[in-house]
């Protein structure tokens, strides 16, 4: 399993929703499909956890939502970064 975790600082029910359609269509567009996606309200914001079960996806969702793929893996090289789309 690979975990990405994302912060946002915004706390409130339209960031949490604008964020979470903006993820949903990039995840759609490329046919990944996370393990699981769940978020928590911080004091500083919302953080956001989703584990994926492919290493590249991983790194690609973390490199594009600004968040961080937890542990060794996030300091991949960027060959193993461009996942390529199901068709």
């Amino acid at each position: 399993m690979f975990p990405v975790e994302v912060r946002i600082l915004e706390r409130d029910e339209d960031a949490l929703t604008a964020r979470m359609i903006a993820m949903r269509e990039w995840l759609d567009h490329r046919r990944f499909e996370p393990l699981t996606f769940r978020y928590t309200f911080t004091v500083p914001g919302i953080l956001f956890r989703v584990d994926f079960s492919v290493e590249a996806a991983a790194v690609a969702f973390a490199r594009e939502f600004g968040g961080g793929v937890v542990g060794a893996l996030a300091n991949m090289s960027p060959e193993a970064a461009e996942p390529q789309a199901v068709d």
